[in-house]
């Protein structure tokens, strides 16, 4: 079986361990503008992004880091398939509890594990919330881009890149979309990045590198479908004094205008606009050699 037609349609939702849930509370609803999901408890915080009744989950724990993160497929069979190619690759992979599947808001999940220890929960079936209740941000303009696009992306923290590559391509069967080797910030370090995509195309749901972190996580994203959302929320971050790891800039390869802010467990956040969507008949894999056309420069510090 050609691997293409194992790859998940795309990447559902986020999970983090944190001990901080006050202040991601603030830090999501507030200034992001993501809304409180009612499947939030005194031991996590859910938050919704569109009609799914999740996108990011935040358990309550010690880690503060990336935990797991799920894979959608479109029905059961997909999923099954997907399933025994894994197992075919002698990973193991075990079926999630009822229990499981109704605290995630889906039918029916796998869950195996990627070499720097992150979970991948592979679903279907996730829970859509009544037109009478759609989606309400208190801050936002437009909406999120998310629906069949997913959650957003996220760049992981590889301790063996040529494993945890060999981990997305070849095991969860996610697309190659292209490479990137160049500065992080002009006279930054320079990153070795590859990014994949799913089924439905956004540019890359989960890129790949190794970064001198004490994370499993670089950043994730989460893309606004109104520019001036991005710039909304620049100001709102800014009057907060949030730590900004980069200002506002724009990526050669997926088109993204963005900015980076510092989440409370430390890790980052890129909010976005305009990022593209690949038609998989038109695309052709390319090597930037510059994280970013311009822009995206580290904060000038108060005292210089």
């Amino acid at each position: 079986m050609n691997l293409d037609q194992l790859t998940p349609s795309s990447l559902g939702y986020f999970v983090f361990k944190s001990d901080k849930l006050a202040e991601w509370n603030t830090f999501l609803k507030d200034l992001v503008g993501l809304q409180l999901s009612d499947k939030s408890s005194d031991d996590q915080l859910a938050f919704r992004m569109d009609k799914q009744e999740q996108r990011i989950i935040i358990e309550k724990g010690t880690a503060n880091d990336l935990s797991a993160v799920g894979w959608e497929y479109d029905n059961d069979q997909s999923l099954n398939e997907i399933v025994l190619h894994i197992k075919g690759k002698g990973v193991e992979i075990v079926k999630a509890d009822q229990k499981f599947c109704e605290s995630r808001g889906i039918k029916k999940a796998y869950i195996c594990t990627d070499p720097d220890g992150v979970d991948h929960e592979l679903y279907y079936g996730a829970s859509i919330i009544p037109m009478n209740d759609s989606f309400k941000s208190d801050v936002l303009v437009g909406q999120f881009l998310a629906d069949r696009f997913g959650a957003g992306h996220y760049v992981a923290n590889a301790e063996n890149v040529e494993m945890s590559l060999n981990f997305y391509r070849n095991v969860l069967c996610i697309r190659l979309s292209d490479y990137i080797t160049g500065e992080v910030f002009p006279g930054g370090p320079v990153l070795e990045a590859t990014f994949l995509h799913t089924k439905t195309g956004r540019h890359h749901s989960v890129a790949c590198a190794s970064i001198p972190i004490p994370k499993k996580l670089h950043h994730f994203m989460i893309e606004y479908e109104n520019m001036n959302d991005v710039g909304l929320a620049f100001d709102r971050f800014k009057k907060a004094d949030t730590p900004f790891f980069m200002e506002l800039g724009h990526h050669p390869n997926d088109q993204m205008f963005s900015f980076y802010v510092q989440t409370p467990d430390g890790f980052g956040l890129e909010i976005g606009w305009g990022g593209i969507i690949i038609e998989e008949d038109n695309w052709e894999v390319k090597t930037y050699s510059q994280l970013s056309d311009w822009g995206h420069v580290e904060p000038r510090s108060n005292d210089n």
